[in-house]
């Protein structure tokens, strides 16, 4: 157990915190996002071997045009990828949401389980598909709106000195406006997402309503922006490092056989659950961080470590009273 110690947190304090908790409940944190790891399991599957098939193809066939994929192949493909895209971003979040649990007993000093942890998701699971749905909306539409007025914008510039849709000075800008709205479409859904980026502990810790908790997690976050954008930012490297490092020897020896004309389908087999394991294994990283700099901006702008220590002499009193002698 966690000696509880809640003080406003430099960015470094912060990162040596969240590994520290991390290392110290390692079974803990790796045990609720085993869940999501496991379930992109098919999905690593199925890209890995579609992969081998059009490089065996491309081996097997020297000198000739790449095949083109079939549209019942396309199709196929993308519904499939599309389901499981789907059904593991629910269960990331539902393990997002576990993982908030966790990192909230652990960081105040109370017994936590897997079980347990996502135990506490009930009740609670309607509202977080409510919260999750709220913000994915919110950062599409956002997505639209951008590169629809930049795209809009750059075409306007290209037919008005292009001359018309089929000169290609037209067909050069407009391309680069698409490039450089998407650029800019994603600067801004990172931005608005760094305002959502505490709803999930909010809702976990607080259980208030869907736009409640979303009002909640933009609050928090005021002046905090920059310490989560750097906190995740180590986080996803920390995490694509530790998928790349599992999966990088399995995928180095199947584009050998493939381009010896042999696929191996158990080498892919192995790259995706060394996949699955080096996600397991970094996942937790980020969700430690992001509950960490939830409890940091209450303390900072709710002074929430007195609140903590008002509520603990409270109780402390009251077992005290029950236990005394008459």
């Amino acid at each position: 157990m966690e000696a509880v110690d809640l003080r406003p947190l430099s960015l470094g304090e912060l990162l040596d915190r969240t590994f520290r908790l991390y290392r110290n409940h390692f079974a803990l944190f790796v045990g609720i996002m085993a869940l999501p790891a496991a379930f992109w399991l098919p999905l690593n599957v199925l890209v890995l071997s579609y992969q081998g098939t059009l490089m065996g193809r491309a081996a097997t066939a020297p000198g000739r045009p790449p095949m083109v994929p079939t549209p019942g192949e396309i199709v196929g493909l993308m519904t499939a990828v599309f389901a499981i895209l789907v059904l593991s971003g629910l269960l990331y979040s539902i393990a997002v949401a576990a993982a908030s649990s966790a990192v909230a007993d652990v960081y105040l000093g109370r017994p936590a389980t897997v079980r347990g942890s996502y135990a506490k998701i009930h009740g609670r699971l309607f509202k977080l598909l409510g919260v999750i749905l709220n913000i994915l909306l919110r950062m599409f539409g956002l997505l639209v709106i951008v590169m629809g007025v930049l795209a809009s914008g750059i075409a306007g510039i290209g037919l008005l000195f292009g001359g018309g849709r089929g000169n290609p000075i037209f067909a050069v800008l407009f391309a680069i406006g698409l490039f450089f709205a998407y650029l800019a479409g994603m600067a801004f859904c990172i931005y608005f997402w760094l305002r959502y980026a505490l709803s999930v502990p909010v809702l976990m810790i607080e259980n208030l309503g869907v736009f409640a908790t979303i009002r909640r997690s933009i609050f928090l976050t005021r002046g905090r922006r920059g310490h989560i954008f750097l906190a995740m930012l180590v986080g996803a490297i920390i995490a694509y490092a530790g998928i790349f490092v599992f999966q990088i020897p399995f995928t180095i020896a199947m584009m050998v056989s493939a381009a010896q004309g042999h696929w191996s389908q158990w080498l892919a087999f192995a790259a995706a659950v060394f996949s699955s394991l080096g996600s397991a294994l970094t996942g937790p990283i980020s969700m430690i961080a992001i509950v960490l700099l939830y409890y940091d901006s209450r303390i900072r702008k709710e002074a929430f470590d007195l609140q903590f220590m008002l509520s603990s002499l409270d109780h402390s009193s009251s077992a005290a009273s029950t236990i005394a002698p008459a």
